[in-house]
């Protein structure tokens, strides 16, 4: 700001001289503009996997100068959201070239930016695997058994196609005695990233023959 001092403003007083000439110099209060570091932090929430959407939006802004006014001082152009529903990690994608400033009081003024995320982590379960099993008294045919039943401990988990099966769930027999299927929990593999840890608890299938009674009559031979 100038004091706008002109030689107009200045006049002679002494007689003593005649033409009096003022070469005047204008005086002035300038302010210069200070550089500030603005800290942008996004939010961030975790959660576990529930099957829904989980958000988080915002981020906090705090100034190296109690001067910059974080709430009016510069505009942001991007998203601070982020959403997910399965596991993993979403980010907000902050970055500094989304924020300008807007207060010419500050010269160079610095966005340092940390990203906001929605974590999803994975869930336990156990799921439930019980052989098919059948009993037939022996009749001299060949019985058999097979498939089994799961379910697991959370509704979450799709028994039909969220885990692998490579053994095989049949077993058959002819004689008296019983043929397990050899299930095992290790025939059993996840498939759904969402679960962390999925035990599969695991009764084998099986198919017994149960003998049967019988009398054998024996009638010695005879001669007369």
């Amino acid at each position: 700001t100038n004091m706008g001092v002109a030689a107009g403003q200045f006049a002679n007083t002494n007689t003593n001289f005649g033409t009096v000439t003022f070469n005047v110099t204008d005086g002035y209060q300038t302010i210069n503009p200070v550089d500030v570091t603005v800290t942008i932090i996004g939010r961030n929430n975790t959660a576990d996997y529930d099957g829904t959407e989980h958000i988080v939006t915002g981020y906090t802004a705090t100034a190296s100068s109690n001067l910059y006014d974080v709430n009016n001082d510069f505009t942001f152009s991007g998203d601070s959201t982020a959403a997910r529903t399965n596991v993993g990690t979403t980010n907000m994608n902050l970055a500094a070239g989304q924020f300008t400033n807007t207060n010419t009081n500050f010269g160079t003024v610095t966005f340092n930016v940390t990203d906001g995320y929605q974590t999803v982590t994975p869930i336990d379960v156990t799921v439930t695997i019980v052989g098919a099993s059948n009993t037939t008294d022996y009749d001299g045919e060949e019985h058999s058994v097979s498939g089994y039943t799961a379910t697991a401990s959370n509704n979450l988990y799709d028994v039909d196609h969220d885990f692998t099966f490579s053994g095989t769930a049949s077993a058959a027999r002819t004689d008296a005695g019983t043929t397990n299927m050899g299930l095992a929990a290790g025939q059993f593999a996840n498939t759904n990233t969402n679960f962390g840890t999925v035990t599969f608890s695991v009764t084998d299938g099986y198919q017994t023959v149960t003998p049967i009674d019988v009398t054998v009559t024996i009638v010695g031979a005879s001669n007369t």
